[in-house]
């Protein structure tokens, strides 16, 4: 892959978490990746280490393989610059990529286990 020069006048991120990744410039692999316990607790006692990745079989489960390759037509910048003005980002979360270049390979992947645990009612 040909490396370009970016030039950028402004890029405004809000927020970025969770595994995410943010490239300025040409990229040969990206592998974002999460695994999040997301629990929702009725309550005013928080209590810490009480979930493991491992009580839930969602966190281990085999990667897909990836899909084949497809064929598109693109057309190339050669040595060109890759010129920004103004962009502006909410938000990029749970293992999402905000890119400005190109880029080869992407590989990305999230778990995400999110459950409640409400008070009985009386």
């Amino acid at each position: 892959m040909i490396k370009r020069m970016v030039y950028t006048n402004d890029i405004e991120i809000q927020s970025l978490a969770i595994g995410s990744i943010a490239d300025i410039g040409d990229v040969y692999k990206a592998s974002p990746n999460s695994r999040v316990l997301a629990v929702q607790k009725e309550g005013p006692a928080f209590e810490e280490d009480v979930f493991q990745f491992d009580d839930f079989s969602i966190f281990s489960l085999k990667n897909p393989p990836p899909p084949l390759p497809l064929n598109v037509e693109t057309f190339t910048y050669q040595n060109n610059p890759i010129i920004i003005h103004n962009v502006r980002v909410v938000g990029v979360s749970t293992a999402g990529i905000f890119q400005t270049g190109g880029i080869d390979h992407i590989d990305a992947l999230s778990y995400t286990k999110h459950f409640r645990i409400l008070k009985d009612e009386p």
